[in-house]
């Protein structure tokens, strides 16, 4: 995968011709910019693809808590990165990595290009919308003080189970290799920060509806994500609403090679 520097973010590539706009991709909850590799992979050398890692129990560790914690915190790196670079940048984003996403396009919109997004967990616009949606948040704000809950009692492995569960549906946990379910224990106590930042994220500018915008959601999802894609629809109508049958919200990871094509089609597009 190119992980490329700022310097990188050039306008001419190595064979000459103009480089197509970077691609910046942004990886879920639990996960790294390697869930990006595959995307990374269809792409050629005249365009620069970059794929962080956000931050992890590192976060936690310096004192963040559920209620502290933001996604300006959070965009704080990437925006120094747009900011530096020599034209707009197409964002792709999954779940965090979408709302993530999506806050650096209210607030930057000149330095974005395009936003693909796959079921962006912009849950704050639960609690701003009817009262359907209002039980929905406040369903996620108890999933979430229990996961705090759990991490400062100490039971990591609980916490990063029922995460998995929840977005995987029952039994995800259990499917996964030994080597990911350590990882993702070792990341738990990060899982409370994620959700505090999306659930307390404050009403920011609304989208340009200049902004070429591709919203991907599985039809197997949860109600919780896929009222968030139907509220983004609403306020970017000019938005490509693409639904996947037969797929939840792991969809990056379990059709993967569906979920690049349609990336890439946005991209050629936008």
């Amino acid at each position: 995968m190119n992980t490329t520097s700022q310097k990188d973010f050039c306008p001419v590539g190595p064979s000459g011709r103009a480089r197509s706009a970077p691609v910046m991709a942004l990886h879920c909850s639990g996960a790294n910019g390697t869930q990006w590799a595959h995307l990374a992979s269809q792409f050629d050398s005249d365009t620069d693809f970059i794929a962080p890692n956000l931050s992890g129990p590192e976060a936690a560790a310096a004192g963040w808590s559920m209620r502290s914690y933001s996604l300006t915190e959070e965009a704080r790196p990437l925006v120094e990165r747009l900011l530096t670079a020599a034209r707009p940048v197409h964002l792709v984003g999954h779940s965090y990595g979408g709302a993530l996403a999506l806050h650096i396009a209210r607030h930057y919109p000149e330095h974005v290009a395009s936003l693909c997004l796959y079921e962006p967990t912009c849950f704050s616009l639960l609690a701003r919308s009817g009262e359907s949606d209002q039980r929905l948040y406040r369903e996620l704000e108890t999933f979430a003080a229990s996961l705090e809950e759990a991490i400062e009692e100490g039971h990591a492995a609980f916490a990063a189970e029922v995460f998995t569960d929840f977005w995987g549906d029952l039994g995800a946990w259990l499917a996964l290799r030994l080597d990911r379910r350590r990882d993702l224990i070792t990341w738990a106590p990060k899982a409370a920060l994620d959700f505090g930042a999306l659930l307390y994220e404050p009403q920011g500018p609304d989208l340009p509806l200049s902004l070429p915008v591709t919203l991907l959601s599985g039809a197997q999802t949860r109600a919780h994500a896929k009222r968030v894609v139907a509220l983004l629809a609403n306020e970017a109508p000019q938005a490509n609403l693409v639904e996947l049958a037969g797929v939840g919200h792991l969809g990056p990871f379990t059709v993967r090679d569906k979920v690049s094509g349609i990336i890439k089609d946005h991209l050629s597009r936008a």
